[in-house]
This record gives structure tokens, C-alpha cells and sequence, in this order.
């Protein structure tokens, strides 16, 4: 709880702090609507052409395409902004801040900021959820829906784990930047793991569980056998957390600061 408070209250500073710049505002939402609509763009495309892609019909593609907005919203707004930007405080030795904090320090190194307005992405892709949902021959039940929304967290988790891993790096290679890699390679999680060779496929899941963290929980809400999707996602999200949080402990030993 104590974690969930200051995350609350760096958050709400980062809410401020955006406000004062109006104009960003708009154009951040708009950047929101023009990805999501693209996205949806694409997909209708498709499935002009076709009824089924990979097994997945339209209304459920467009489960998935409002899980992937989800999901991206939260990773943009509390992931990215302070990992992102991990490798250059290793690099000049300015994580001092941020370690020194009465927190533990993979929750300040990676939840210190913040950005608010990409939220307006995951509201979308809420929408388009529902949309999907609508369009489904059956409706799904709240077992469904709660199966999906723990998924969903453990997708956040799951990205957050990954990301974190990737910035670690920057312990041993300073010099690397690989967020622009991280975020080209979330893209993957845009399709249906289906799409993909059976060799990418099974990296993609169960290595590199970029294709599953979406799918998974669009699984969840439009098809039945939730059961089994929710314990891989459980027992993924747990290894990857604690294989990230290890990583992290172990490059932080090899940190120089800008005091030391």
C-alpha cells in the first residue's frame, strides 16, 4: 500500500505538471486517437479481404487491437517516461536521486515519472473493447471479464519486467540506448501470436512473452479456456518480475554515482 500511495502521489505531481502546458494536451490526445485509429484502420483492411485472420474473427480482433491500446496507455504513461531514460543516469551517475529515496530502489529508479495524457490511449482502448465485445455471438460472462482484467494487469507487469531488464543493460554498456528497440519491438503484441511461424511463435510466447501479453487476455474475453491462459500469464509474469528484479540488484553493484 505504501508503494501504491507514493506512486499515487508522483503521479499526481506529474498530473500538474502537465496541465500547466495546454496546448500539449491536445496534441497529445491527439496522437492517442490517430494511433488507435490507425490501428483499427489496418485491421479493417484485413478483414475486408477476409473473414478470419489466424482463427480470430473481426469482432474479436477488435478485442484485441482495444487490449493492445489498453495496455500501451499504461505501459506510455507510468513505464516508459523513467526507464527510458535509466541508461543516461547510469551513464553520468545522477540515479544518486533516485537511490536515495526512503523507497526501495527499483520502484524510484522506475516509477519516478510520469506521463499523464497518455492514459487518453488505454480510454480508447477501453471503447474499443466494448465495441468488440458487443459484436461477439456471445457475450462474455464476469469470469471471463475478471480473467481478462488479471491478465491485462499481468501484461503491464510483464512489459514493466521487460523494459526494466533492457534498461539494466546500461550497467554493463553504458553507451547503448535500447528503449527505441523495446518500444519497435511491443509492436509485436499489435497481432494475434497466431500470425506468426511456429519457431518466432514460441519465442515470441514463452521466451519473449511479447506476442502472449496481448493475446492472452483478448483470449480470455472471447474465447473459452481462460483457466490455462490465466496461469501461464500468472506463473510468466512471476519468473519474469523476479528474473527482472535480480538483474536490476545485481547492475546496481556495478553503479558508480556521481557522489562515490
Amino acid at each position: 500500500m505504501r508503494l501504491l500511495r507514493l506512486l499515487g502521489a508522483t503521479f499526481s505531481l506529474a498530473v500538474r505538471r502537465t496541465l500547466t502546458h495546454r496546448v500539449n494536451l491536445l496534441f497529445d490526445l491527439g496522437q492517442s486517437v490517430a494511433g488507435v485509429v490507425a490501428a483499427l484502420a489496418a485491421t479493417l483492411a484485413v478483414y475486408h479481404r477476409t473473414d478470419t485472420l489466424a482463427g480470430w474473427t473481426r469482432p474479436q480482433a477488435l478485442v484485441l487491437i482495444g487490449m493492445f491500446a489498453t495496455v500501451s496507455g499504461v505501459r506510455a504513461a507510468l513505464i516508459d517516461p523513467s526507464l527510458s531514460r535509466m541508461v543516461g543516469t547510469i551513464r553520468d551517475g545522477t540515479m544518486d536521486e533516485a537511490l536515495l529515496r526512503p523507497a526501495p530502489s527499483w520502484f524510484t529508479v522506475s516509477c519516478r515519472d510520469h506521463a499523464p495524457l497518455a492514459l487518453g490511449q488505454t480510454l480508447l482502448g477501453l471503447g474499443v473493447i466494448a465495441a468488440g465485445a458487443a459484436r461477439l455471438p456471445e457475450p462474455p460472462g464476469p469470469l471471463n471479464i475478471a480473467a481478462a482484467a488479471v491478465l491485462a494487469c499481468c501484461a503491464i507487469a510483464l512489459s514493466w519486467a521487460l523494459s526494466l531488464m533492457v534498461a539494466c543493460l546500461g550497467f554493463w554498456a553504458g553507451r547503448l540506448e535500447l528503449a527505441p528497440m523495446t518500444a519497435s519491438l511491443w509492436d509485436v503484441g499489435r497481432y494475434p501470436a497466431g500470425i506468426y511461424q511456429r519457431p518466432l511463435r514460441t519465442a515470441l510466447t514463452y521466451v519473449i512473452p511479447l506476442a502472449g501479453m496481448v493475446t492472452l487476455p483478448a483470449a480470455a474475453l472471447t474465447r473459452p479456456g481462460w483457466a490455462g491462459a490465466l496461469a501461464a500469464g500468472a506463473a510468466s509474469t512471476a519468473a519474469l518480475v523476479a528474473l527482472a528484479l535480480l538483474l536490476f540488484r545485481r547492475g546496481l553493484r556495478r553503479y558508480t554515482g556521481a557522489t562515490s
